[in-house]
Parts: structure tokens; C-alpha cells; sequence
């Protein structure tokens, strides 16, 4: 699994440069993957988050490295000064914060810390872009802020850690629709962000947010992000003291691809009149030279250009028409496979340390244990010692609530359902999922709730899933949000996996959002995309993946998809290197191609004879080669 980018330079002298390294060799032993940069002359600093500065005589301009870095890296987010004359003094130094494992020395010397004020990237829509910059000029009124792309129903993120000040749910004459505010102090200077033109709101006042953290969802085709600095802002705007955040837009990990199927050039200079240095193909991804905040500006727009550092290291212009911002590199990328478990079957819960190289993991929370139970206390204390396990280990869990968390065995006649049987048993199912979701609230166990499954199968051929009308599944999909959401307000909750494909099942999703209340939507679609994947592998026979992200990605515009099931079905004997060909092809074009459109991709499944997946270990519960070690390297 590829790593996230360096965000750590240790910066040491030039002069007797072995002698500082020696100096500094347990605490780069220590602290994983810090940079050593040999003297800050002829480095480009911009390309690291974190500075931890060696200020020795000579070194920095006026014997001054917080200034110097910060006149001449504006990219650099926190400066560590490091104040030693000689390799002995550093040595002490950085021997101290070994001891108390204090990478910046936050705790040791906090004075020595400088951070600047950044926001991460606060939505989950893709392709990721700045509509409206400071300043402009609309109807004779400056934008006070920036806008942001996020169709209706788009996660909204904390872009910074901060204390919410503000929640407004009812519009106002701000003419911000519902918004939040969420006041920050960082090296002693307050900010107050501004989230503006929300739905669905999820933080109260009083609460504390971390970055990351979902503040709400999208209302319109925008969110503005304005930052006021109290007393240190600008005067004439709807707001007071407010401040251009373009600058403070700061996305580790942000990359550049090409947004189309075909390579873009690199030049020596802006514009197409000068010598082409490099290509960027489709499958590169590029570091961006300038400012983040000015790079989510130009993407995708003509007559600008961008500066950039492709892969093979070389460094140029590209035209921003045809790139956008990716994080191939970041987190999404890297979390996005995972596994079907069966907590009920013998080989359905391997030890995590055999799942430690994915993201995620999938499992059913079945309270009826196959006898129509309906002891929640008992379904607790069956599946938490394994919910803890995992998510100890860092994997994200997705539990399936379905027929079997509430109906089986209860009465329920599934050929015979109409809409008051939906509806009376919807009431109880939610009831369910919301006593549920309260044992786990509050504890980061579970990642998403998924509602039903495969509720789209045709009645025919349904064997192993529970159909519902789409009408009744927005009724129950609606009840259960709701129900969820009033004890947890931040795990996502989506759609069970809609297994018709890009066409009916597209169009099950839309009508299932169709006819349910416009202030209610699910965080994601969940798909079961049997039968596609690489174009041409005798596994795909129903055509390419992309077009289930495609056509899916347009029922909730903004909201990845989750591809919760996938694999081969119904072919166990087939030769494990042929089933790794394609499982990699369906990864890396993923990956590729859809990074931010993606969640996740979980295998279906972990062990032969869980149902009619094909396993990645036999049933003596062997790896199947080479597609056990070739998947979880993916």
C-alpha cells in the first residue's frame, strides 16, 4: 500500500552537515518518515507541511528561520524553531523530545511552535473546485468568501478544529441560508469560519469539532466559506473583520490529474508558444507548485495555467482546462478496499491482523440469528468484542442492517408484503436501528450504517435478498435515517446495495430519493457491482465499471458511491490467478479513475462457502495463490 505524502523536514546546516546528522539520528529514528533537508538554500520548502528548523549562526536570513520561512514558503503550515549552535545542543535537544514523545516539542518549548491558520478541503464533492473567488464581484457585491462546488446532499467537513459559536437552521436577511460557525484560535490569532448554504445540519453550539468532522450537507449547487479574523480583518463587506481564505486552503495530499482520456503536455513556460518539457498521462498523478487555494481556482478553466512537479519529477506548466484536483495519494485512495465478513460462519471472521493492509470491512448485524430472536442485549454481546477488534486494528466498519436486524421470522410473509406491512414493519425495523446505533454512538466503532440489502432484486430471482418497492424502501430508508440520527449525528448511513446495474438499478435509487422528504437523504449509494469491472475479462460480462459509477454518481450528486459487494459468483473452482487479474484491474481503475468518486470496493467474500462468493482462502481456510497476497497489496 503506497504511503501518504512527507510532511516533515528537518532542516540542518550546511556546513559539517555529518555532524548534525549524527546529531539528529535518534530522533529521525524515533519520529517516522521525517525528511532531512541539507540547508534550506536551493530547497523548495513549499513541498513539506511541517518545518522543524535548525536555527544555528549563518543559516537563515538575519539569523531569523520563522520569518525567512515565512516570507519565502508561504505553503508551510507549522514552523518548529530548533534553537542549537552546535550538533552537541541539538543532540540534547531533540534526545528530550525523544524522551517525551514530543516530535515539535508542543509540550517541551511551545514558544518555539508557529502554526498558521489553514483549512483542509471542507467538501466530499468531486471534482473538487473553487466557483467563485474572493472578491469578485457580483450585482455590484464582493464575494466575502469563497465558493465552493457541492451539489445538494454534499458531506460538508470542518476544514479546521474549532468550537461551534453558531448554528442557524432558519434563513435569515445574511441571506446565507442555514449556516454554522465555528471559531478557532491558532498561535494565539482567533478565526471564525462561516459555513454557509447548509442542510441537515449535524454540530450544536458549544460542540467541539475536529477537522474532518461532518458539519452538515450541501442545500444548493454551492457552500461559501468565509473567514473573519476579529479585529484584524477588512471593512466593507457583509460580514466585518473578514479575510481572503484562498491562501489558507491547505489539502495534504492534493493531486493533479488529467480530465481527460488523453496525456496533457508539460512546458517549460505558461503557455503553448514554449517548449514541451513532459506528458502527464491519464494514470499520472501530478504535485501542484503553487498555493493550494489558487490551484482549486484554475482547474478546469481556460486560459490559466498551473504549475506542477509530474511524477518522473519534472517540473513545468500545464494547461488547468484539462486538470483536476485528485488525492490518489491521500487517504480516500488508500482506505478504499475491503472485505465481506460473516461473523455466523466459520471462516467469516479472520483475525484483523490478516485484513491489516485494507480499509474496510463488511458484515451483517443479525439480531434474528437465523431463530427470529429479537435480543438486542444478546446481538450486543455477540458482535462488539469483533467490532472492537477491527476497529482497533484501523479498519473502517460498515454495518448491514437488513431483514435479519428486524423481520425474520416475526410474520412477516416476504411474497406477500404490501405497503401497510412495509410501514408496520419499517416502525419497528427503525425502532431497531436506532437502539443500535445508540450502544455504538459516540465511540468511532462503526463507519456507516447500510439500510437493506439488494432491496432493488427482481422478485423472481430473489434467493438470498429481501426486495421492497422503491416507494416502501424510501419510506423505511427515511424512518431509519431519522431514527439513527437522533442518537448519532455522525456515522454515514447509506442505501443497501442496488444490484441492477447502471440502468434499472440506477433508476430504483432515483425514484427510491424521489419519494422521500427533501430535507432527508442518505450519505451514499451502495452498489453491488457483480459482473463489471476491466473491459474485455471474461469476469465483466455485463460491461465496465464505470458505468456503475457513472450512472450511480448522478442519482446523489456530491456523495461517493460504495461499492459494497463485488467479486465472482457461482465459479469456485475456477484458477485463483485468473480471479487476481481481474480483481486488480477493478482496483487500479478505481483508484485511477475515481478516487474521489469511490468510498470504498469490498470483496465479496473473505472465505469459500460464504454463500457463492469466491474466497480469497479455501475452506480449510488456506490462501487461495495468487490472489490472496496479490489482493491485499492492492
Amino acid at each position: 500500500m503506497a504511503q501518504p505524502p512527507i510532511s516533515h523536514a528537518l532542516i540542518l546546516p550546511e556546513a559539517n552537515f555529518a555532524a548534525w546528522l549524527q546529531a539528529a539520528q535518534a530522533y529521525t529514528s524515533t519520529f517516522p518518515r521525517v525528511a532531512v533537508v541539507r540547508s534550506p538554500a536551493g530547497n523548495d520548502l513549499n513541498r513539506f507541511r511541517n518545518i522543524s528548523a535548525v536555527q544555528a549562526p549563518g543559516v537563515w536570513l538575519n539569523n531569523d528561520a520563522l520569518t525567512h520561512i515565512r516570507r519565502v514558503y508561504p505553503l508551510v503550515v507549522r514552523v518548529d524553531v530548533i534553537r542549537a549552535a552546535t550538533p552537541p545542543e541539538l543532540s540534547a535537544i531533540l534526545q528530550q523530545r525523544v524522551q517525551a514523545n514530543d516530535r515539535y516539542g508542543e509540550r517541551l518549548t511551545p514558544a518555539n511552535v508557529s502554526d498558521r491558520f489553514t483549512l483542509d478541503w471542507p467538501s466530499e464533492a468531486r471534482p473538487a473546485r473553487i466557483t467563485r473567488a474572493f472578491n469578485d464581484v457580483v450585482g455590484g457585491v464582493k464575494n466575502e468568501g469563497l465558493d465552493i462546488f457541492a451539489p445538494p446532499g454534499a458531506t460538508i467537513l470542518a476544514g479546521a478544529r474549532g468550537t461551534v459559536a453558531t448554528v442557524i437552521r432558519q434563513p435569515t436577511a445574511l441571506g446565507y441560508g442555514q449556516y454554522v460557525q465555528v471559531s478557532s484560535t491558532v498561535s494565539g490569532q482567533n478565526y471564525l469560519v462561516t459555513y454557509a448554504r447548509l442542510n441537515n445540519i449535524r454540530v450544536n453550539v458549544g460542540q467541539t469539532v475536529e477537522i474532518g468532522d461532518e458539519i452538515g450537507q450541501s442545500n444548493f449547487d454551492t457552500v461559501k466559506i468565509v473567514v473573519q479574523q476579529p479585529g484584524k480583518g477588512l471593512v466593507g463587506y457583509i460580514l466585518p473583520d473578514v479575510v481572503d481564505p484562498t491562501m489558507m486552503i491547505y489539502w495534504q495530499g492534493l493531486r493533479l490529474r488529467t480530465n481527460t482520456s488523453s496525456s496533457v503536455r508539460i512546458r517549460e513556460r505558461a503557455g503553448t508558444e514554449f517548449r514541451i518539457l513532459s506528458q502527464l498521462s491519464a494514470f499520472d498523478r501530478a504535485e501542484t507548485l503553487e498555493p493550494h487555494g489558487r490551484t482549486l481556482l484554475k482547474v478546469g478553466q481556460p486560459n490559466q495555467w498551473i504549475k506542477i512537479r509530474s511524477p518522473q519529477n519534472v517540473e513545468g506548466f500545464a494547461a488547468a482546462e484539462f486538470l483536476m484536483a485528485d488525492e490518489t495519494e491521500g487517504v480516500r485512495a488508500l482506505n478504499m478496499t475491503g472485505m465481506n465478513l460473516d461473523m455466523l460462519h466459520p471462516l467469516g471472521k479472520p483475525a484483523p491482523e490478516r485484513l491489516k493492509r485494507l480499509g474496510w470491512v463488511r458484515f451483517a448485524y443479525s439480531v434474528s440469528m437465523g431463530q427470529g430472536s429479537t435480543d438486542l442485549d444478546r446481538a450486543y454481546n455477540f458482535y462488539t468484542p469483533f467490532i472492537d477488534r477491527y476497529a482497533k486494528a484501523g479498519l473502517k466498519i460498515i454495518l448491514v442492517l437488513t431483514h435479519q436486524t428486524f423481520g425474520e421470522g416475526q410474520g412477516y410473509v416476504w411474497p406477500q408484503m404490501d405497503s401497510g406491512r412495509w410501514r408496520d414493519l419499517t416502525s419497528k425495523f427503525a425502532d431497531f436501528s436506532r437502539r443500535i446505533a445508540a450502544r455504538y454512538a459516540g465511540k468511532d466503532l462503526i463507519a456507516a450504517y447500510q439500510i437493506w440489502n439488494e432491496q432493488d432484486t427482481p422478485p423472481a430471482v430473489a434467493h438470498a435478498a429481501v426486495p421492497i418497492p422503491p416507494g416502501d424502501y424510501a419510506h423505511m430508508l427515511a424512518e431509519s435515517i431519522k431514527a439513527i440520527r437522533a442518537v448519532d449525528s455522525k456515522t454515514r448511513i447509506i442505501t443497501g446495495g442496488h444490484v441492477g446495474g447502471p440502468g434499472t438499478g440506477a433508476a430504483y435509487a432515483r425514484a427510491t430519493l424521489t419519494a422521500m422528504p427533501g430535507t432527508i437523504r442518505p450519505d451514499g449509494i451502495g452498489v453491488h457491482s457483480y459482473g463489471r469491472g476491466p473491459v474485455g475479462n471474461k469476469y465483466s460480462p455485463f460491461g465496465s465499471i464505470d458505468e456503475d459509477v457513472d450512472a450511480y454518481s448522478r442519482v446523489l450528486p456530491g456523495a461517493p458511491i460504495w461499492i459494497t459487494e463485488w467479486g465472482v459468483l457461482d465459479r469456485p473452482n475456477d484458477p485463483a490467478g485468473d480471479v487476481s487479474d481481474y480483481a486488480l484491474g477493478f482496483i487500479s481503475r478505481l483508484k485511477n479513475l475515481y478516487s474521489g468518486k469511490v468510498a470504498c470496493c469490498a470483496w465479496y467474500a473473505w472465505g469459500d462457502g460464504m454463500h457463492n462468493g469466491y474466497g480469497l482462502v479455501n475452506p480449510s481456510d488456506q490462501p487461495k495463490q495468487p490472489l490472496y497476497d496479490r489482493f491485499l497489496r492492492a
